[in-house]
């Protein structure tokens, strides 16, 4: 699966080469979550590298802001609900056409070691985060995998390969997504659609606006802390946005972004467990 210049995302030949332009001419790419942050970032990067493009939100207001500064089309819906997402795709398919590219971006945060959060707590994470996924991957993958192309970008983290004592829900569907990538990935490629899974560090977005923190990661001088964090030292949108159509580009499995996430990526493969638990432990964001 690749992209050309000029052309439309397409079935890449097996064995064949990828080529470096970033260019989507006339492709059909969905973004989920594209209402702010990363996900509004990549739809308005889409448009310029020559996609049509849909936003996906559950805010309908801030989805439809983004499609009209990206001039695209925005759609409102739950990625928690596959139900929704199962007419969406119907909707899309016969107003649009074939989706060639999906970005499964949409997620939530909750910060709280494990027995301060309620199962509330992880059925909201999980539907969003997670679940969402794999409702979008159930909807719009059949088609493609019929059809013998498209991509699918899954948004993961940087925690999802490397583990917090204090984030278990965030680490837990992050984790999920990655291995669900690369499970897809191996599946899929036979049918020429390819699969990614980008994993950024800190990102300064409003999703720590809207995390729900529990127990002793509560006290407001820590939510002040972590807050902050995101501001100052967070990635710009902009730079994810690049990585997920880079790796659209170029069929790539696994994208880190930042340095954080890249020194956990290489940490993870080389670290003794051991040591990696003593890193979990000792972890302050």
């Amino acid at each position: 699966m690749t992209t050309g210049v000029g052309g439309a995302v397409g079935r890449r030949p097996p064995g064949g080469p990828r080529p470096a332009s970033a260019r989507m001419d006339g492709a059909l790419a969905l973004v989920t979550g594209a209402g702010s942050g990363i996900g509004r970032a990549t739809a308005e990067l889409l448009a310029r590298r020559g996609a049509r493009v849909l936003v996906l939100d559950v805010d309908g207001d801030a989805g439809r802001a983004t499609a009209e500064a990206c001039g695209g089309v925005a759609y409102q819906a739950d990625v928690a609900d596959q139900g929704a997402l199962t007419e969406l795709a119907a909707t899309v398919e016969s107003r649009h056409g074939p989706l060639d590219v999906l970005v499964n971006n949409a997620g939530v945060g909750l910060s709280g070691r494990f027995l301060d959060t309620t199962k509330d707590d992880w059925d909201w994470i999980l539907g969003v985060n997670l679940l969402g996924a794999v409702h979008g991957c159930r909807a719009f993958g059949p088609a493609m995998v019929a059809r013998g192309g498209g991509h699918v970008v899954n948004v993961s983290s940087a925690l999802g390969y490397f583990p917090r004592a204090t984030e278990p829900a965030y680490v837990t569907t992050k984790a999920g997504v990655l291995a669900l990538s690369r499970c897809l990935r191996a599946d899929w490629a036979r049918a020429g659609v390819g699969v990614s899974a980008v994993c950024p560090g800190v990102v300064a977005t409003s999703i720590i606006d809207h995390a729900r923190f529990r127990g002793e990661r509560a006290r407001p001088e820590t939510v002040q802390r972590v807050r902050d964090t995101f501001r100052r030292h967070g990635l710009a949108p902009a730079r994810v946005a690049a990585a997920i159509v880079g790796a659209v580009a170029r069929n790539r499995a696994v994208v880190p972004v930042g340095v954080d996430a890249w020194v956990g990526w290489l940490l993870a493969g080389l670290v003794p467990a051991r040591a990696g638990d003593r890193l979990a432990v000792l972890g302050r964001v």
